[in-house]
């Protein structure tokens, strides 16, 4: 019951979020961080589930103490990803890593990078071009040596592949998990989820190796305004786990 309250008052959020007219008032004037916690007007800042809104990553509650300072007259929480991203950890991290570990694995069983094109050649090139540095580096930094095949048949993944994603997983924390999980779910990809995590590769061009069959399909035949929308909103979600995602690489983080 606690979860299902926790994703209501998500959803909730989420209304409010693309309705401005919905948003609660900004109801403080200060936000400021004191030994980890965020407080507003001097009183501890809480998640949706009642909990301190606290994190051990200097980085991590410096970008939360900006989020909330840059509220105007009232709260818009689609303005407030890192916000997000560490509420989840600390409210679902200890009941939903597990889940989040297994979800995960699934990309790695179907990701991406793994299913090419036969045709035409110049796509073909493209995803070779952005996925091949992507598989090798999964293959000699994290162990994850994954097949790649033509077409969209289901693949088998080799079982120590699998084995070294299940490794890799269990080693991150709840705060990694999430950062991973919605990069993973936007790219379709474990692998470019796990790179953006390591911050292998610039997240810009992850986010664009995400895309490559979507933007050869726009060159070719047109985007229109829905489609440009999307691509907008996606490139910006992943970008925002990028930036957690290397904010708690600077600095050591607990949850």
């Amino acid at each position: 019951m606690r979860l299902a309250r926790l994703a209501s008052k998500e959803e909730a959020m989420t209304r409010l979020a693309v309705d401005p007219a919905r948003r609660p008032k900004r109801f403080y004037k200060t936000a400021n961080v004191v030994n980890g916690a965020l407080y507003l007007d001097g009183r501890p800042a809480k998640t949706r589930a009642g909990r301190p809104l606290a994190f051990a990553s200097e980085a991590v509650m410096a970008e939360i103490e900006r989020e909330w300072t840059a509220q105007q007259t009232s709260i818009g929480f689609a303005a407030m990803p890192i916000t997000r991203f560490v509420s989840t950890a600390i409210d679902l991290g200890d009941s939903e890593a597990g889940k989040w570990r297994r979800e995960l694995l699934s990309f790695i069983k179907s990701d991406l990078v793994c299913y090419r094109a036969e045709a035409p050649p110049a796509l073909v090139g493209r995803q070779n071009a952005a996925w091949n540095p992507l598989l090798d580096w999964a293959s000699i930094r994290c162990g994850i040596s994954l097949i790649s095949r033509v077409g969209v048949s289901h693949i088998e993944q080799p079982a120590d592949a699998i084995l070294a994603g299940e490794r890799r997983f269990a080693a991150a924390s709840a705060a990694e998990l999430i950062g991973m999980k919605a990069a993973a779910e936007i790219a379709g990809s474990a692998v470019i989820a796990i790179a953006l995590a390591q911050g292998a590769f610039p997240a810009a061009a992850l986010f664009d190796a995400s895309r490559v069959d979507e933007a050869f399909q726009a060159e070719r035949w047109g985007v229109d305004s829905e489609a440009a929308e999307r691509t907008a909103r996606l490139r910006r979600d992943f970008l925002d786990a990028g930036r957690f995602l290397d904010c708690l690489r600077k600095t050591p983080q607990a949850a």
